[in-house]
């Protein structure tokens, strides 16, 4: 039986570039930011 190994010796990488890990958090922060303002202004009527 062959082993089958890469063309390149890179590590496989385990989490997302920083930068998009920020994206990802902005946009949460940011709808979750607009979810509660949609709920208090429900609220206050």
């Amino acid at each position: 039986m062959e082993s089958i190994r890469p063309d390149t010796t890179d590590p496989i990488p385990l989490r997302p570039a920083p930068s998009q890990f920020g994206t990802i958090m902005l946009r949460f922060v940011g709808l979750l930011a607009v979810a509660i303002a949609v709920l208090a202004l429900v609220y206050s009527r």
